[in-house]
């Protein structure tokens, strides 16, 4: 156990660092500027009490997102970084819920560190990027935090809860109801699995897990009862329903096919072993769960890497939960196997992901530079050098960058932000 408290704790340690020196080198890009600015008036918000209208008229004009989107125009109107402490505080955290599912094996989490570096699309977009990583990084930690007592019931059994742990319960499962149109349909799913699976056994559940239950659903009612998602919705008719299916399965397939193989072959090896039904059991949920947040999509109106990032979270946390059962039986030369894999895989996408996360750095820092020497000298157009990601550990990577139409989007937001009339992107 000392041992395990050791590991355990140098793994966070080092989330944490890691997380907070490239939160830090990473800057504010395109979404982030607009929401800089009150969607009900778009004025700067400089006061909380601007946030309320703005999220208000956001539910109506863009989506029913207000929980992470209230949060991101919140860490918008402080220091960058406070969003870098806190960033790296929840990819912490992340970890340490994590490891609930292999709680006697913490030695898995520095795997899982290392699967998510090296398996997650648009890891920079998920992680680092200020507005994604409150919508889906954070967005991970709520939904686990959510979900946890119904784990916690089905591998250990019940437990008392307090009256206070009830009541701040209730609004943790709105807020992971409303989080994601995609992530908590897969979590309500998953939580009702786990919820029925205990009925059965025990005869009979905790009314706090029946009421979170009820109180997540009736914030997944809040998020797709918003005026602006039947707008976003895709097209319905059964050709357009069939060629998104075949986008997310070759998106999916080109992604998840090695997740999802190697999951099978662990899974097939322990229930063979004769590994503890249970976390089996809870295994094959998460990845049901991560499919279901798939099938979300089939309606939407577009579909883009960083949306697979519940999928692929709840499919790595299956496979090492599989691990994790195994560890158990004794059996550790397939979680030795796969640790000298993803070192390997590793070593060779942690240098081209470091130096893109750096010239990216770079380049924000240099275009800070040249607002700064046109404020300086009365001038109030700029003409500003595009972002050069490589990869997907650039929060840039793929998104929408500056144009060469200053009236268009993000330039329009940029200008304002900086106090500028006009901002041109140029190679």
């Amino acid at each position: 156990m000392e041992r395990n408290r050791r590991i355990l704790h140098a793994s966070l340690l080092l989330i944490f660092l890691s997380a907070l020196v490239l939160s830090a080198l990473t800057p504010l890009v395109a979404d982030d500027f607009s929401y800089c600015f009150s969607m009900a008036d778009w004025r700067r918000i400089t006061s909380p009490a601007q946030i309320l209208p703005s999220m208000a008229a956001h539910r109506v004009s863009i989506n029913g997102r207000v929980i992470p989107h209230g949060l991101v125009q919140l860490l918008l109107m402080l220091p960058k970084t406070c969003f870098n402490v806190l960033n790296a505080a929840v990819m912490a955290l992340l970890g340490l819920l994590a490891c609930r599912c292999f709680w006697k094996n913490t030695w898995l989490l520095p795997l899982l560190a290392l699967s998510l570096w090296c398996c997650m699309p648009a890891f920079g977009q998920v992680f680092l990027w200020l507005d994604g990583a409150v919508n889906y990084a954070w967005g991970l930690a709520v939904l686990l935090l959510f979900v946890l007592p119904y784990a916690e019931c089905w591998l250990d059994g019940r437990r008392p809860y307090s009256a206070l742990e009830t009541a701040l319960r209730l609004v943790l499962a709105f807020a992971a109801g409303s989080w994601s149109e995609n992530g908590s349909v897969s979590i309500l799913f998953l939580a009702l699995c786990l919820l029925a699976l205990c009925a059965r056994r025990d005869r009979g559940v905790p009314w706090p897990l029946l009421a979170w239950l009820a109180a997540a659903l009736a914030g997944f009612i809040f998020l797709m009862s918003a005026p602006a998602t039947a707008g976003r919705g895709g097209e319905t008719d059964l050709s357009h329903i069939l060629y998104q299916i075949r986008y997310i399965l070759d998106c999916s397939r080109e992604t998840l096919l090695p997740l999802y193989l190697y999951w099978a072959a662990a899974f097939t090896l322990a229930l063979l072993a004769g590994a503890d039904r249970k976390r089996l059991v809870l295994s094959a949920l998460m990845v049901l769960a991560g499919l279901g947040s798939l099938a979300a999509f089939t309606f939407a109106v577009y579909f883009t890497l960083r949306h697979l990032c519940f999928t692929v979270f709840f499919t790595l946390l299956a496979a090492l939960t599989v691990l994790s059962a195994l560890a158990d039986l004794g059996r550790k030369k397939l979680p030795a196997v796969t640790a000298a894999a993803l070192t390997v895989l590793f070593v060779f996408s942690f240098i081209p992901g470091i130096l893109d996360i750096g010239v990216v750095y770079s380049q924000s820092r240099r275009r800070e530079a040249a607002i700064r020497e046109a404020l300086e000298s009365g001038e109030k157009q700029v003409q500003l050098r595009l972002y050069t990601p490589e990869t997907w550990y650039s929060a840039a990577w793929e998104l929408t960058d500056l144009g060469p139409d200053p009236a268009q989007w993000p330039n329009d937001n940029y200008a304002s932000y900086y106090g500028l009339e006009a901002v041109v992107g140029v190679p």
